[in-house]
């Protein structure tokens, strides 16, 4: 039988496309929210306030356009966003 690996972090976080459930089924439901330029922009924060992961997700309709992370890089390991 061969080898059944898990996908990749930055796999799992490959959110581009998809619509928000996907993102809140991996993260919850997100910390606060905003409107800019006409787009919804949802914003989630893990860890604590030293030691924080801040994400945020900009939408392009129903989808997904952008998915970032910033922060303290350990906390943000399991939530980087997938390199391009």
């Amino acid at each position: 039988m061969p080898n059944i690996g898990l996908p990749t972090v930055k796999e799992r976080n490959d959110f581009k496309g998809k619509p928000l459930s996907a993102v809140t089924q991996r993260l919850g439901f997100p910390n606060d929210q905003s409107t800019i330029d006409g787009q919804k922009v949802y914003y989630w924060r893990v860890g604590v306030a030293m030691q924080e992961c801040r994400i945020k997700v900009v939408m392009a309709g129903d989808v997904v356009d952008t998915y970032e992370t910033s922060g303290d890089a350990p906390i943000c390991g399991p939530y980087e966003a997938r390199a391009n």
